[in-house]
C-alpha cells in the first residue's frame, strides 16, 4: 500500500491527465450526461509517519493536511499516560500538532500509534520513547548496573558545557555531548570514577561521582537471559545457576547444517559464538551453523568488547517437539487453570485453522492433572483443552494427530522404559478397527502421540507423550445416541460381576463414569445401557449367555480386547482402564470393549516388578473372560483361534513387536531426552516414591530393558499360542 504522505502529488498527476485526455476538463457520458468526476476526493495527509524521542523526552511536532473535519485517538488507552497530543480535533486545513512527551521512568521504551480520521480516510503517527539511564544536574552520585550503557545528563543546553572524565577511569567511561558512556564491568567488585560537568552558560560546575556495581558472581559475567533462533524463544531450565537453553531440530534432516537467524538478550552481551566457530553473531544476524545435530550440547560464548572475560551457557539441540507452558496458578486435579501453551515442532506437523505446517503453535490453554493412581507420583500427567483468546473452545491438530481441542500429557513414570503405553497402542491400532471403520474410515480403537520434551513455568519436566485420548471423536460414534462407559476400579460393576439400580443422578456411579456425554454436551447422565450389560454378563442364564452374546456385544471387538489383554498380560486393564462403547442405541445396543493406561504390561506390573511370561489366562476376576474361557458362548473359541493365527504373524510377532521398542528407544537415545529424563527424576524417584509396594528399579539404561522385554514377549507369545490351542476348535 502507498503511504499517505504522497497522495497530493499522486492525486494532482491523476487529475492533469484526466484534464488532458477530457479536452478541457468536461467529461460527459455518452448522451451528454455528467458523470460526476469534479465531485472531489476527500484527502488527508501527515508530514511524518514517526516520532522518536529520548527518555529526556520534549516535545515534537508534524503537520495534518485535511479537507474535512478530523480527529485524533491514541491507540493503546495507556498511552495517555505518557504522551499528550494537543490539539486532538481540528478543521479543513493544515494543523500543527503538538506531541508532548515527560521523562520515561518505565525503565523500558514505549509506543503508540496516533489515529487521525477525516471521513472515511485515516492516518497515523507512530510514537516511540526510548529508555536510558539518566540522572538531572544537580546530582552528586550515580549508580549504574555492572552491564553498563548510557547515561543522559538532563539539564545541560546543547552548547556551550564540556565534560571530563578522570583518567584513572577513562578506559570504561567516556562521554559523547550530554551522554556518559559506561562499559561493561566483568569483575566482581564495583568501581568509580569522577565526573566533572562544567555549564559554561550558566557557569555552573558539578562534581558527580559514577558509581558501577560489580558482577554478582561469575555465573553472572555477561549472562544470557534470552535467545531466539528463527523467531523461536528457547526454553531455559530455571532450576539451574547457569543458563542453558533448547533448541530442536528434524532428527530426519540431512544434514545438521542450518542457516538460522538469531537474536539474544543479556547482560552486557554485544555478540555471541557458537561452539568452535569464532564469527561474531550480533542479535538479528543470519548465520549458518553445522553442528545443530540432535543428541548434542553446543557451547555458547557471550562478549563485550570492554572485557576479555566471556560468558558461557549451553545450548541443548533436541530431537523432539517441544513444549512450554506457563500457568496463572498452581496446577491441580480440577479444576483447570488458566495457562498459555507454546509448541515447537521442527517438523513443523501443525495445523490451526487456517494457520497450515506450523512450526511454533501458540495458544492459551487449560491444565489440570489427570488419572487417579498417577497422581501418586512425583511426575505427574496433565491433560488441557486448547481456548481461544475469548476463552472459547478451539481445535487444532497438534503433531497432525488429529483436530481436537483436548489433549493428554503422559508422563509415563510407572514405565521404566518410557514407551509401552505407546507401543501398545501402536499395535493395537494396527489390528483393531471399530465394526463400522467402512462407514467411519475416521474411525479408530487407540490413542496416537509422540514423545515430547516439557517445560512447566520455566522448569524442565521432562519426556511426555503428547496424545488425544478415548472419546466420541476417536471412536466417531454418533453424538446423538453414542455413549462411552469407564470401568474406574475392580468394583462388582466394573468387572461385570453384579450392580445395584443406577440412580442417574451423577456422571459417576460407583466406579463407573460416563464420559460421553457429559455435563459438557448439554445430555443427562445415563447408566442403564451399562447396567443391562452387568446384568447380562453377571447373571444370565448359560444358554442366554450364548444365544444373546452378540445382541450385547460386538464379537470381533471383544475376541480382540481378550487375545491382546491375554498377551500382553494387562491384569490393571480387566475390569480397571476398560472402556465400554456404544456406536447408537437407536441402532443398536452391541457394546465395545476399549482399553486404556497399558503401562502396567508387557512384563512389568503397575508397580514396575517383572511379570511371569508363563502364567495362564488374565481373567481372575473379570466375569466375562471367566465366561467365555468356562462357556464358549456364541463358539467364541473358535473366532479367538482363527483371530489369533491370522494376526499372530504380523501385528503381533516378536519382530513387529522389536521394531517398534527399537525406534522408540532410538527417538529417545538419539534425541537425548531420554538422558535428560534420567539426570531430571532418577534420583528424586528413588528418594520421593510411594514407600510401599514398588520394585526397586528405575530406567536408567533403557537397552537392558528392551532385551528384556523383547524376550518377555517372545516367551508370552509362545505360552497364549499354547493356551489359546487349548480352546475348543476345529
Amino acid at each position: 500500500m502507498m503511504p499517505k504522505i504522497f497522495r497530493p502529488s499522486i492525486l494532482c498527476l491523476i487529475a492533469l491527465l484526466c484534464y488532458s485526455c477530457s479536452g478541457g476538463g468536461e467529461s460527459l457520458l455518452p448522451g451528454g450526461e455528467d458523470n460526476g468526476s469534479e465531485t472531489p476526493v476527500p484527502t488527508l495527509t501527515v508530514s511524518t509517519e514517526a516520532i522518536s524521542v529520548n527518555v529526556l523526552g520534549g516535545t515534537r511536532t508534524f503537520n495534518i493536511d485535511s479537507d474535512s473535519d478530523w480527529q485524533a485517538q491514541l491507540s493503546d488507552s495507556e498511552a495517555g499516560k505518557w504522551l499528550t497530543v494537543t490539539p486532538m480535533t481540528g478543521k479543513a486545513g493544515v494543523t500543527t500538532v503538538s506531541v508532548t512527551m515527560p521523562h520515561n521512568n518505565d525503565e523500558e521504551s514505549k509506543t503508540a500509534d496516533i489515529i487521525i480520521t477525516a471521513g472515511d480516510e485515516k492516518a497515523s503517527v507512530k510514537v516511540e520513547q526510548s529508555w536510558a539511564y539518566y540522572f538531572r544536574l544537580p546530582a552528586s552520585k550515580y549508580i549504574i548496573d555492572y552491564e553498563g550503557g548510557d547515561i543522559f545528563i538532563d539539564g545541560l543546553q546543547k552548547i556551550d558545557y564540556t565534560i571530563s572524565v578522570s583518567n584513572i577511569a577513562s578506559s570504561w567511561l567516556d562521554s559523547d555531548l550530554n551522554v556518559l558512556k559506561v562499559g561493561y564491568n566483568a569483575e566482581t567488585y564495583a568501581r568509580m570514577a569522577s565526573v566533572q560537568i562544567t555549564d559554561d552558560t550558566n557557569n555552573k560546575t558539578y562534581n558527580v561521582i559514577v558509581h558501577q556495581d560489580g558482577a554478582l558472581d561469575e555465573n553472572s559475567v555477561l549472562e544470557i537471559t534470552e535467545l531466539y533462533i528463527n523467531d523461536y524463544k528457547c526454553p531455559s531450565d530455571n532450576r539451574n545457576s547457569k543458563p542453558n537453553f533448547m533448541y530442536s531440530v528434524d532428527m530426519d534432516a540431512t544434514s545438521p547444517t542450518q542457516t538460522v537467524k538469531v537474536e539474544f538478550a543479556g547482560k552486557g552481551a554485544q555478540w555471541l559464538t557458537f561452539g568452535d566457530d569464532d564469527t561474531k553473531v550480533r542479535s538479528g544476524s543470519v548465520v549458518t551453523l553445522d553442528n545443530l545435530k540432535a543428541g548434542t550440547t553446543l557451547k555458547v560464548k557471550a562478549h563485550n568488547k570492554s572485557t576479555d572475560k566471556t560468558g558461557e551457557c549451553d545450548l541443548i539441540i533436541s530431537g523432539l517437539p517441544i513444549m512450554e507452558i506457563a500457568t496463572q496458578g498452581a496446577v491441580q486435579d480440577e479444576p483447570k487453570v488458566d495457562c498459555d501453551i507454546v509448541l515447537f515442532d521442527p517438523k513443523a506437523r501443525t495445523d490451526a485453522g487456517d494457520d497450515k505446517n506450523l512450526t511454533i503453535f501458540k495458544s492459551k490453554a487449560g491444565i489440570e492433572y489427570r488419572g487417579a493412581g498417577a497422581q501418586r507420583y512425583i511426575k505427574k500427567p496433565y491433560n488441557f483443552k486448547l481456548y481461544d483468546d475469548n476463552g472459547e473452545k478451539r481445535e487444532a491438530e497438534l503433531l497432525n494427530i488429529r483436530n481436537d481441542n483436548s489433549w493428554i500429557l503422559d508422563a509415563m513414570f510407572l514405565d521404566v522404559a518410557h514407551m509401552r503405553n505407546r507401543v501398545c497402542f501402536d499395535i493395537w491400532n494396527e489390528f483393531n478397527k471399530p465394526y463400522y471403520v467402512s462407514e467411519k474410515p475416521k474411525a479408530m480403537s487407540g490413542t496416537r502421540g509422540y514423545h515430547i520434551e516439557v517445560f512447566l513455568n520455566g522448569e524442565y519436566r521432562g519426556m511426555f507423550i503428547l496424545s488425544d485420548r478415548i472419546d466420541r471423536k476417536q471412536y466417531q460414534i454418533e453424538q446423538d445416541g453414542g455413549y462411552i462407559y469407564k470401568a474406574k476400579g475392580w468394583s462388582d460393576a466394573c468387572c461385570l460381576r453384579s450392580c445395584s439400580t443406577p440412580t442417574n443422578s451423577s456422571y459417576l456411579w460407583g466406579e463407573i463414569e460416563q464420559e460421553y456425554p457429559d455435563a459438557d454436551d448439554g445430555k443427562k447422565p445415563y447408566f442403564n445401557y451399562m447396567a443391562d450389560l452387568i446384568k447380562f454378563v453377571g447373571s444370565s442364564s448359560e444358554a442366554d449367555f450364548d444365544t444373546k452374546f452378540e445382541q450385547y456385544l460386538d464379537m470381533n471387538s471383544v475376541v480382540d480386547a481378550f487375545i491382546y489383554l491375554n498377551l500382553i498380560v494387562a491384569h490393571d486393564n480387566i475390569g480397571r482402564n476398560t472402556f465400554w462403547i456404544l456406536r447408537n442405541v437407536n441402532e443398536s445396543k452391541k457394546f465395545m470393549q476399549g482399553l486404556w493406561d497399558l503401562d502396567g504390561t508387557l512384563g512389568r506390573t503397575w508397580n514396575r516388578f517383572t511379570e511371569n511370561p508363563e502364567q495362564g489366562w488374565v481373567s481372575s476376576g473379570f466375569r466375562i473372560y471367566e465366561r467365555i474361557i468356562n462357556e464358549n458362548p456364541a463358539n467364541i473359541h473358535q473366532k479367538i483361534y482363527d483371530r489369533w493365527n491370522e494376526i499372530k504373524d504380523g501385528p503381533l510377532s516378536p519382530s513387529n513387536f522389536a521394531q517398534k521398542l527399537d525406534a522408540y528407544a532410538k527417538i529417545q537415545k538419539a534425541s537425548g531426552a531420554r538422558d535428560r529424563e534420567v539426570a531430571r527424576w532418577q534420583l528424586l524417584d528413588k528418594n520421593d516414591r510411594p514407600k510401599w509396594g514398588y520394585a526397586d528399579v528405575y530406567y536408567g539404561n533403557v537397552d537392558s530393558e528392551i532385551a528384556y522385554m523383547k524376550s518377555w514377549w517372545e516367551k508370552r507369545h509362545a505360552k497364549l499360542d499354547k493356551l489359546i490351542n487349548t480352546l475348543e476348535h476345529k
